[in-house]
């Protein structure tokens, strides 16, 4: 079933949010996007292409299906065939030769934050049998946010009221798309090394509740000043803005 709505489109207001009226709600095809299928997402642990770094003293480690690199912020730069991986639980091993001397590369699924940016990531990695031991982050912080949905629980430190549904999605194509209380919104996200941001958000608009309305308007702004992100040991994601704000989400 659709709704019908009169509309107006491309208001924009105030911090960059670009609200759109659509005549037929409901489907909002603009707001699909393709998301990680479950075989992405169950990539055995430390699978190539995989890449791990760490600091003090700064590395980069490559695994691809041929080769294993290791790149060492001094210049050195180490290469080895890549052997099979052994794989038990919540771990895996790489036993290789750099330069004649054996080294075991250990990848355990736990969180780890960089040292210097903070950036989560989720996999725990060392490379023993070396002196300096080296120690550092691997896989991908995009693997974190997940494909899956997440359930707004919190916006400023203050709970979300009990009647809403706010979500978060975050879209293969870059996209994030969601519900703000009352209008369904996407924006775009780009992560790098050093954080997470996100665009102006364009929205459906569809009246609701005065309160239901300043929520979802609170949603957005803060969605705007998002400058990192963070998950907490009970699974929760944190999205941090760049004046202290957060806001909290958990999986359904």
């Amino acid at each position: 079933m659709t709704t019908t709505a009169r509309c107006a489109y491309g208001r924009r207001l105030r911090r960059g949010i670009t609200m759109i009226w659509t005549r037929r709600l409901g489907p909002l095809a603009g707001l699909v996007a393709l998301v990680l299928s479950p075989a992405v997402l169950a990539a055995p642990l430390g699978a190539p292409p995989y890449t791990a770094r760490g600091q003090e003293p700064g590395w980069r480690l490559t695994i691809a299906q041929d080769s294993i690199a290791l790149d060492m912020a001094s210049g050195e730069k180490l290469r080895t065939p890549t052997p099979r991986a052994r794989r038990s639980g919540r771990q895996a091993r790489y036993d290789v030769v750099f330069d004649g001397r054996p080294a075991r590369i250990a990848i355990e699924r736990r969180l780890c934050r960089d040292t210097m940016s903070g950036m989560p990531h989720p996999d725990t990695v060392a490379i023993l049998r070396r002196q300096p031991v080296l120690r550092g982050c691997g896989g991908e912080p995009r693997d974190l946010l997940g494909a899956g949905e997440w359930r707004v629980t919190q916006i400023g430190g203050q709970r979300v009221l009990g009647k809403t549904r706010p979500t978060l999605q975050f879209l293969a194509d870059g996209g994030l798309a969601g519900n703000g209380s009352c209008n369904r919104f996407r924006t775009s996200y780009t992560l790098t090394g050093e954080g997470l941001t996100l665009g102006p958000a364009a929205a459906t608009m569809m009246a609701c509740e005065p309160a239901v309305m300043a929520q979802e308007q609170a949603l957005l702004r803060r969605l705007e000043g998002v400058g990192s992100f963070d998950i907490r040991p009970d699974g929760a994601l944190v999205l941090k803005g760049r004046d202290g704000e957060t806001l909290v989400a958990r999986r359904p």
